[in-house]
């Protein structure tokens, strides 16, 4: 039986490292790896111990919480119960990243979901300049994405989401390393990746993120920058501020400014401003608990008497969409969720601590733009990548034992029984 366990338990995690790998790629293939992984982790046994790791867990406590906040707001929500019901499954990540934090329990495992993802960056990167110079054909996913983009897989929001939080790894693995050939091919990696993004992809979210992003690096390294902080810190500004002005991403989209007074209702911009003062009407209406899960668009829809061509259930801000449907309480429940893990972080060992805080800087800026966490990609990403750096370590846990740090950088691919022995207190042969 131990030994079944064992190997279900390995063939989890290596699912989890795949799933993890496929979350840039379409949709299908999300899913697919997604049922295979819920097969193996449902007929793997050792349900107590699973359910014992999410428990104890704050970040896993936080997100189930808010999962609820949402079941509840069905019972009294304006909308028919088939429509809250799949509004409430938009919002089934919350259930993934608790998942996530009981698949991985050894740091092996968890090493190579953390290289997963950057691996799977490398090869969008890779279509996305194949694309670019005519080796590749335009995928056919992103029609909108503008003819000055190359954008593989998923939406060029969601594109450009994935490509800030991957620069910013990368160059946070830059500033770390100690061997030279790393240093080049981290900074060889980073600068295409921001120039991907920067210049190669028109999705104004990616780039505000990652100029965010940058401001946390700088905040992350102020202490080691001393006397050259403000030079360093001028010189980022100037490049960041003149990369957008040189982007021709940004320039192919440069008329949707121009349309936000005289004609709004044909400019991105202009849509999402009426979005958001259409949604803040709902807001007034029902401040403390919402109008209930799902109800959004159908509110949306009595409170658009001046734009009454736009109608939508996303109002491209999670914020906005979350206290719409749940109130204040709901809002406190998701910006409490974010809480946690920035509170967390603290606690995990590097790579995962540095990650950990950009990836929730990254989802606060992208949600004040679009619902992150009510779409796909975004929102699957977040879940099961969180899941998988807030499972190394918890203030709770066994993982927040003193020598973790030591022990993550020790175990090698050979290791993980090794892991698993001095864990135990046993030692390694």
């Amino acid at each position: 039986m131990k030994s079944y366990r064992s190997a279900m338990n390995s063939l989890t995690q290596a699912l989890g490292v795949l799933m993890v790998f496929v979350l840039i790629f379409p949709t299908a293939l999300v899913n697919a790896t997604l049922f295979l992984l819920l097969v193996a982790y449902c007929v793997g046994g050792g349900y107590r111990d699973k359910w014992r790791r999410i428990w104890s867990h704050p970040v896993a406590v936080a997100s189930l919480s808010l999962f609820g906040l949402f079941a509840v707001g069905i019972s009294y929500s304006s909308a028919n119960l088939p429509t809250a019901l799949g509004s409430l499954n938009h919002y089934r990540e919350l259930l993934l990243l608790p998942l996530a934090i009981s698949v991985f329990n050894e740091d092996c495992w968890r090493r190579r979901a953390y290289n997963a993802f950057i691996a799977a960056i490398l090869v969008a990167l890779a279509v996305s300049f194949a694309m670019r110079l005519g080796w590749a054909p335009p995928w056919p996913v992103a029609p909108d994405a503008g003819a000055t983009s190359a954008i593989p897989f998923k939406s060029r929001i969601a594109y450009g989401f994935f490509l800030a939080f991957a620069a910013y790894l990368m160059i946070h693995h830059l500033l770390r390393s100690r061997i030279l050939w790393q240093r080049i091919l981290w900074g060889s990696a980073a600068c295409l990746a921001a120039f991907n993004l920067l210049f190669m992809t028109s999705g104004r979210t990616g780039h505000v993120i990652f100029a965010a992003m940058t401001l946390l690096l700088i905040y992350q390294y102020w202490g080691g920058l001393r006397k050259r902080g403000l030079i360093i810190v001028a010189v980022t500004i100037i490049a960041i501020i003149g990369a957008a002005l040189t982007s021709p991403a940004m320039k192919s989209r440069s008329s949707d400014i121009d349309l936000i007074a005289s004609n709004p209702e044909h400019s991105s911009i202009g849509i999402r401003l009426i979005m958001w003062q259409t949604a803040s009407r709902i807001i007034a209406d029902h401040p403390i608990l919402g109008s209930g899960t799902g109800s959004f668009a159908g509110e949306y829809a009595k409170k658009s008497y001046d734009h009454p061509s736009i109608q939508t259930g996303n109002p491209h801000n999670e914020y906005l969409l979350i206290v719409a449907q749940l109130g204040i309480l709901g809002l406190a429940g998701f910006l409490f969720l974010l809480y946690r893990q920035l509170r967390e972080s603290v606690v995990l060992a590097q790579p995962y601590s540095f990650a950990a805080q950009g990836l929730v800087l990254a989802m606060a800026v992208g949600c004040l733009f679009n619902s992150f966490l009510y779409d796909h990609g975004e929102g699957h990403f977040f879940a099961i990548y969180a899941g998988m750096l807030f499972s190394g370590a918890s203030s709770k846990n066994v993982y927040a034992h003193p020598d973790f740090a030591t022990s993550q950088h020790a175990a090698t691919d050979r290791g993980c029984a090794e892991f698993r022995m001095r864990q135990a207190g046993a030692a390694a042969p």
